[in-house]
């Protein structure tokens, strides 16, 4: 896994294992948020216990959801140039991690009929959470090279998931108030939020103690402030856009099918309650199966990645998707309903981890925390219309069913725009730099 990165100045050290390590043991405590959290079993407490109707709980959470996203995409690149600019993607990525513990664990305080409160503290975590991916992913360029990135990027998301499988069978034990909202199970179940928290402070230690800040800062120009330097960076890469064509073509196709993946995240645990009937104790099987299955998928297409080229491996992974929300739809048995949950499964494992490496190998590594906030506005930009989507149609049909035929769309058109992405010139650009 050690190598030096081919985009690394000569005064920089060699990357090390234990490095890659820290790097990758952010997603080990990420992945308890997004798993627990947005996922698994918050979701459907919301749902049917803070608000108490799921036709409305699914609407509100996809509110919440869309905010969440909306801000990110609104934040990112500016934060991102910044980052870049003074030296201090690590200082970037603490307020993010330290944000997500503070306002995941003040969950604790939210009670039935608190909708509110939970809706806003959720949507402030998720800011953090959301945030904070952008700024682990700038370390990729910086720490990576061509021959490695795929399998970098696919180690650090199979640790994730594995991380998900374990956080999930903790806080599994306290969701009892899914099947029988009684007092002394809502009790216990709002203990969820304060075990995520306290999982991701222990879980992200590793990332603060190895993982090195390799960005340079840079002086600030007489009358000018990191705010004004990011925005004129920003400008600065939007007028030499056209050398990375490709770059752009990726964004567009990402923007559209991680919709589709972000609105099978916040809903996954909702379908399978409300739709589905799951039950609590099912749900904790059905993501520990599903997180194994993902972190397998980011291994190997990780690996297939290198080998055939992340283009080719993320059109595989789009068929996938297709398949397996096509398979959710037509389940109305437990069987049927776990064969698309496992195809989830494999494509959430392999899109989003090779996603990010072909990033990386489309980046010049002096611009990486701006371009990844880039990738940012593409992942946020249109983040909240499958959320958003997916509560009006079901409150328009009264069924979740068609909501979920829906989201397909996202990924049969990202499909269509990822063809056009010429992954030769791409990587060709990247070298060149700004």
């Amino acid at each position: 896994m050690a190598a030096s990165a081919s985009t690394s100045t000569p005064s920089q050290s060699p990357v090390t294992k234990q490095e890659i390590f820290g790097w990758c043991m952010y997603d080990a405590a990420d992945s308890a948020f997004t798993t627990v959290i947005i996922t698994a079993f918050y979701a459907p407490f919301f749902s049917k216990v803070i608000v108490g109707d799921p036709i409305q709980g699914a609407v509100l959470w996809g509110n919440a959801a869309s905010i969440s996203e909306a801000a990110v995409a609104v934040l990112a690149p500016i934060l991102g140039a910044i980052a870049d600019f003074s030296g201090s993607r690590k200082k970037f990525l603490a307020v993010c991690a330290l944000t997500i513990i503070f306002f995941t664990g003040a969950l604790w305080f939210v009670k039935p009929g608190m909708v509110g409160l939970a809706m806003t503290l959720f949507i402030i975590a998720n800011i953090g959470f959301a945030g904070g991916g952008i700024f682990i992913d700038s370390f990729l360029p910086g720490i990576s090279n061509d021959s490695n990135a795929g399998r970098i990027s696919g180690i650090k998301w199979a640790i994730g998931y594995v991380s998900g499988l374990i956080s999930v069978s903790i806080a599994g034990v306290f969701a009892g108030a899914i099947d029988s909202p009684t007092p002394e199970l809502i009790s216990q179940t709002r203990l969820v939020p304060v075990i995520v928290a306290a999982y991701y402070a222990v879980m992200v230690i590793p990332t603060f103690l190895f993982l090195r800040d390799r960005s340079v800062r840079q002086t600030l120009p007489p009358g000018e402030n990191y705010l004004s330097v990011g925005f004129k960076q920003l400008r600065r890469t939007f007028q030499h856009i056209r050398r990375y064509r490709e770059l752009v073509k990726l964004l567009i196709a990402f923007l559209i099918y991680n919709d589709g993946i972000v609105t099978v995240i916040f809903f996954a645990a909702i379908f399978a309650v409300d739709t589905i009937g799951f039950t609590s104790s099912d749900l904790i099987v059905l993501f520990i199966t599903m997180n194994v299955v993902a972190a397998v998928g980011a291994f190997t297409f990780g690996r297939l990645a290198d080998w055939i080229g992340q283009k080719r491996t993320i059109m595989i992974s789009l068929v996938v998707w297709i398949a397996a929300v096509a398979v959710c739809y037509f389940a109305y048995s437990r069987p049927a309903f776990w064969v698309g949950a496992t195809l989830v499964g494999v494509g959430m494992g392999s899109t989003q981890s090779v996603t990010r490496s072909l990033l990386a190998l489309f980046t010049p590594q002096q611009n990486a925390s701006e371009f990844f906030g880039f990738l940012g506005i593409a992942g946020k930009a249109l983040a909240f219309l499958g959320p958003i989507l997916f509560g009006r149609i079901t409150a328009a049909t009264g069924s979740q069913r068609p909501a979920i035929l829906a989201i397909a769309g996202f990924f049969i058109i990202g499909m269509i725009m990822l063809m056009f992405v010429d992954e030769a010139k791409g990587k060709a650009a990247a070298k060149i730099g700004v």
